[in-house]
This record gives structure tokens, C-alpha cells and sequence, in this order.
């Protein structure tokens, strides 16, 4: 097993020989890339015997080296939907026990704070807590199966790594993307509630439907531009956490990227959603499947729009 510095001088792995080596053919490794073997000494991998008939040759003095992907990769990409699926079922298989693990741990702090939540009066804290910690939380989620996605084997503690390293990015991403996104609905909830005034003063008559009506039609024509946001900053938490951005920037490179095959971007969501849907349907037992499974091929949608990597 290996491990690697990364550019961002981030540590990453564990990872196996195979996965360098994919590693090196998509250029996200190079042989100055400082690397850790079994032996624990730090090295490039050029000095590795086992990478060096898959590196390129070092340039030589006066020719710089060729560039491979830049971390800000910022051009179109090819987005396969049935293949960011089929890439998450392998991931699901391949570390069944981790990605379920880490799931189990982080729906189980969920039902704890609900249930806390419940409780009179201090239910209230425990509340607040859980919309705090809901950005970093789900951000810690989805770097874990990001990793899992690129042939890593993170530990479940990984989980709190947004907790670690950009806990008030991820919190302020979560919390910007949904208030922006919710703006559109605005103008319908306002006009809704002040259609049920009457009826709450009359203590319960049922009110018109008229006099709600506009809220309706206010939330109809709001709804499509609260899609289209959600849509356009959906990889705004793996972005912070994955590039050391913070959440205005990622939220930036989400838009522009996602907007390149907006429709395409939307239709995976879409997709996950139908396929979750099949999981309730199954007694709800069928969502401790395909829930971590949604977010793998999410993860894999990432890596093509984000870094421009096809899902193979």
C-alpha cells in the first residue's frame, strides 16, 4: 500500500499498486510526487522500480515539464450517467463494510440529535446543533466516498474530516447554497401564509382556495429556479473539502462546470433520486443500499464534471 502527498500538501491513501498506477495514466501523480511505500520513507515515485516503466521520462534541463490535469481543470467533460452507476456498484462492492460503516455512523448521529431534539426545552439546543453541523457533517460524508471512488480505503473516522479541516467553509456552504436556493420560494410561503391568516383567526375554518391560490402559483414558478441552483452548486461541499476552497469559490466552480451539461448534471440527480425511490419501495430496507450507492455514483459524477475524468 501506498501513500502520496498531494499538491494541496495533503496526505492521501492508503492506495494499491494498481490504483498508482491509474493514478499516473490520468496524470493526477507525477514522478516527483513524494510517495510513502511499506518501507515508510518518503521518496518520489520515479525512485519506485514498480512505476517507473509507467512514468514519463523526466524533461530534460531547459524543457519544462509537461503539465498533466491541473486541479483547477476548467473545460468540458463527458458525463455518463449509467456509468457513474456502474462505477458506484464497484465501489459499493469492493469496500461493502466501510461505505456501509461510514453510512450507519452518520445516519446514526442524525436520529440521535432528532430524538434529542425532541426533548422539551433543550430539545432546542440540540437542533441548532444539528443544522450546524449538517455542512461539515455531510461534507465529511462525501470526501469519504470520494475516496473510496478513487480506489482509496479511508477509515470511518475520515467521516469528521470536515470537523478537521474546513468546518466553518463547509457550515457557510451549506447554509448560503440553501438560503439562496430557497429565495425563489420565498415570495410563494409569504404569500400562502398570509392567505391563512383568516382561517387561523377564525380558529380552524378552512380557507379558500382562492385566497391561497396565488402562493401556489407564486411557489410553482419559484420552484424550477430553486432546482436550477441546487443543481448548478451540487458539488459545492466535495469541492471544499476536496480542493482546500473556500465555500464561495467552490460554489463558483460548481456552477460553471455543472452549467456546461446543466441538463445532464440534473438528469443524474434525477436518476439517484428514482433509484432511492426503488430503495423505499423495498420495505425501506432496499435504502441501505442504494442510498450509499447514489452518493458513490455521485462522487463518480464529480470526477467527470469537476476533473473532467470519464466514469470507467
Amino acid at each position: 500500500m501506498y501513500r502520496i502527498i498531494g499538491g494541496d500538501g495533503n496526505e492521501y491513501g492508503p492506495v494499491t499498486a494498481e490504483q498508482m498506477r491509474q493514478w499516473i495514466t490520468e496524470n493526477r501523480v507525477s514522478g516527483d510526487t513524494r510517495a510513502q511505500g511499506a518501507d515508510g520513507v518518503w521518496k518520489t515515485l520515479r525512485e519506485f522500480p514498480e512505476f517507473v516503466e509507467f512514468l514519463p521520462p523526466p524533461p530534460m534541463a531547459g524543457i519544462p515539464p509537461v503539465q498533466g490535469l491541473p486541479v483547477d481543470f476548467d473545460g468540458d467533460y463527458r458525463l455518463d450517467i449509467g456509468g457513474c452507476l456502474g462505477a458506484g456498484w464497484r465501489a459499493l462492492q469492493s469496500q461493502f463494510g466501510l461505505v456501509f460503516g461510514v453510512g450507519l455512523v452518520f445516519v446514526g448521529i442524525q436520529i440521535a440529535l432528532a430524538l434529542l431534539g425532541a426533548i422539551p426545552i433543550l430539545g432546542v439546543i440540540f437542533s441548532l446543533g444539528s443544522w450546524v453541523i449538517a455542512g461539515p457533517l455531510m461534507g465529511g460524508l462525501l470526501f469519504v466516498y470520494l475516496r473510496i471512488v478513487r480506489g482509496e480505503s479511508p477509515a470511518v473516522g475520515d467521516l469528521f474530516e470536515g470537523f478537521r479541516r474546513s468546518f466553518g467553509q463547509l457550515f457557510l456552504g451549506q447554509l448560503v447554497l440553501g438560503l439562496l436556493a430557497s429565495i425563489a420560494l420565498l415570495p410563494g410561503i409569504v404569500v400562502l401564509l398570509i392567505g391563512l391568516i383568516p382561517a387561523i383567526a377564525s380558529k380552524g375554518d378552512i380557507p379558500a382556495l382562492a385566497a391561497l391560490a396565488p402562493g401556489f402559483v407564486l411557489l410553482f414558478l419559484g420552484l424550477p429556479v430553486s432546482i436550477y441552483l441546487q443543481t448548478s452548486w451540487m458539488f459545492t461541499l466535495p469541492l471544499i473539502l476536496d480542493q482546500s476552497l473556500d465555500f464561495w469559490t467552490a460554489m463558483g466552480r460548481s456552477r460553471r462546470q455543472v452549467g456546461r451539461h446543466w441538463w445532464l448534471c440534473f438528469g443524474l440527480t434525477v436518476v439517484l433520486g428514482l433509484v432511492n425511490l426503488v430503495g423505499l419501495l423495498c420495505c425501506f430496507v432496499g435504502v441501505l443500499v442504494t442510498l450509499p450507492l447514489g452518493l458513490l455514483a455521485l462522487m463518480k459524477g464529480y470526477e467527470s464534471v469537476i476533473h473532467g475524468r470519464d466514469a470507467a
